[in-house]
């Protein structure tokens, strides 16, 4: 999933998780990883939103249905509030700017942009939350790692 949101997992992450839902109207993609706080930090300045992190101002308690995240056991990152923050990661956005031809080689930018979710659960930790939709049928569909870890 990594791979094909264009985000890298850091070696040091924690609890990743990954997943792919398949339906007739849009396929997701899910992605989720633990950071230390000082690593969420690098890693949010690695991939910045466009525009501007933002923070919720109420949590959405009933606006969002147990769904993506709740495969996980995890509650979903628009139903909480302190210490969100959220926006859109557009990865290659950057490099394509500084190419003439990057409409050739990487679309539109919408097309490859993830929604970001950090929530610093705790002093010490964070829990980074991706989540991308992707054109059914159209889109490729990730491939499965070669080999899976054990432990």
């Amino acid at each position: 999933m990594s791979e094909q949101m264009g985000l890298d997992i850091p070696v040091t992450a924690r609890s990743p998780r990954a997943a792919y839902e398949v339906t007739s109207r849009f396929d997701t993609g899910l992605l989720t990883f633990t950071l230390t706080s000082k690593e969420a930090k690098a890693y949010l300045e690695a991939h910045p939103p466009e525009g501007d992190w933002l923070e919720p101002t109420s949590a959405a308690e009933t606006d969002v249905t147990p769904h993506d995240f709740a495969h996980f056991g995890l509650p979903e990152p628009e139903t909480l509030k302190d210490g969100m923050r959220y926006g859109v990661v557009c990865p290659g956005a950057a490099e394509a700017a500084l190419d003439p031809h990057a409409s050739d080689l990487y679309g539109s930018p919408d097309e490859s942009c993830v929604s970001l979710y950090a929530h610093a659960y705790t002093p010490t930790r964070t829990r980074i939350y991706l989540r991308d939709h992707y054109e059914p049928g159209i889109s490729p569909l990730p491939t499965p790692p070669s080999s899976t870890p054990t432990g």
